[in-house]
């Protein structure tokens, strides 16, 4: 008979709520490098394929603003909401999906108006989303919070496994399981809101508080949105297929920060904002200098320039490599410093910095007609390099990190 004082060992191992989230994240990502698989088998990279993917393309550029909204809601996690901020997100959310679906409709191959209407909605409700998820994780059961954040993967593939008449009734499908699944999260999120830690908040903060430093994170958020539509549209442009195969390199790179970044933020939501600002210096990058990340800049540079004549997937891919653990970085750090703080000016910085990349791609993309690894390059390596440099001489941040202990 086993008492009640058995040693751990004797127990067994059992994992770390963080251990069980990467678990959850790995098996989510696990389906979804599947589903693109599944996708790419049924489609081929033909035009089909080219199609879905640039109406995604709406859907994914839509909610690059999770993040202002994302950031937004963590510089307020100590603060109740009150209902006027509240409608005033809600109508930002409305005006930025119908602006950036009209914004792809005006530009690219013609889409159906279904596909068009559906993939902006998605992106809306992927928005809403992004604004009420960072309170859950806050006060909510971390693991069944963790478990809705990646639950889209196995509607989507379960979906896609289903028959389809032709080509373009699947795509139109899978367009159509990227909009059910944050319509899900979000009414899995109201039923698991009852649990969880609920501590006291200051009162609301006005209209003009709350949106002051969600202002610049919307600029800068609308700087990536415009770097990315350069990038997405010189790939379509640059033959068959070429697009579908960089979103695949792409979707590599998510995944890992789907498992190990995004979680990794997740379980420290609570400590950054009781105001305990630690992280581990490998992993938001503080240890990289001036000097390593102009040698990275530069390596990255010159692979961009080095094949002009090959304008197509592998010297971009090359370059979403090479900045990956930039953008990564990068993310976990400004995240930490937003979370339960209103670093305005830091915003600003940033926000500059996502302004003068977009404005640096739009030069290179219509301007000199450079290679589309130039691109890549201003993107997903200049930019983030930048944004640590602006980061690490925000020393001054009433929310400096420290290291972990």
């Amino acid at each position: 008979m086993t008492s009640s004082g058995d040693s751990p060992a004797t127990r067994g191992w059992m994992p770390s709520t963080y251990q069980a989230a990467v678990a959850l994240s790995a098996l989510s990502a696990l389906l979804g490098l599947g589903r693109e698989l599944l996708v790419v088998r049924r489609l081929h990279f033909g035009e089909v394929n080219d199609a879905l993917t640039f109406a995604l393309s709406i859907t994914y550029t839509i909610a690059l603003l999770g993040e202002p909204l994302r950031l937004g809601a963590l510089n307020l996690l100590d603060r109740r909401l009150g209902s006027r901020l509240i409608a005033a997100v809600g109508a930002g959310i409305v005006v930025a999906a119908c602006l950036t679906t009209a914004m792809y409709s005006s530009g690219g191959q013609p889409l159906p108006l279904s596909w068009m209407i559906t993939a902006g909605t998605a992106g809306a409700a992927n928005l809403v989303l992004a604004w009420v998820l960072p309170r859950m994780q806050r006060a909510g059961p971390f693991l069944p919070v963790h478990a809705v954040t990646v639950m889209p993967n196995i509607i989507i593939v379960s979906g896609i496994l289903l028959p389809a008449a032709s080509p373009d009734a699947f795509a139109g499908r899978v367009i159509g399981l990227f909009l059910l699944c944050p319509v899900l999260q979000l009414a899995a999120l109201a039923v698991l809101h009852g649990f969880g830690e609920h501590p006291p908040l200051a009162p609301p903060p006005t209209i003009a508080e709350g949106l002051r430093p969600m202002r610049w994170h919307a600029a800068g958020a609308a700087g990536g949105q415009g770097a990315q539509f350069f990038l997405r549209s010189a790939l379509l442009a640059a033959g068959t297929g070429t697009l579908a195969k960089f979103n695949l390199v792409l979707r590599v790179t998510e995944t890992i920060r789907a498992i190990f970044v995004d979680t990794y933020i997740a379980s420290r939501i609570r400590r950054w904002a009781s105001g305990e600002k630690t992280a581990d210096g490998v992993v938001d990058g503080r240890w990289l200098g001036p000097r390593p990340l102009l040698a990275i800049v530069g390596v990255g540079l010159v692979v961009a320039m080095a094949w002009p004549a090959l304008p197509g997937i592998w010297p971009a891919s090359l370059e979403l490599v090479l900045g990956t653990y930039l953008v990564l970085a990068l993310r976990v750090r400004y995240q930490s410093l937003n979370t339960g703080a209103q670093p305005v000016q830091l915003n600003r910085r940033i926000a500059g910095t996502e302004l003068a990349s977009a404005a640096l791609a739009f030069v290179v993309a219509r301007v000199t007609g450079g290679p589309v690894a130039l691109l890549a390059w201003v993107i997903y390596v200049a930019k983030p390099a930048a944004g640590l440099r602006v980061l690490s001489r925000a020393a001054a941040s009433p929310s400096a990190l420290v290291p972990e202990a």
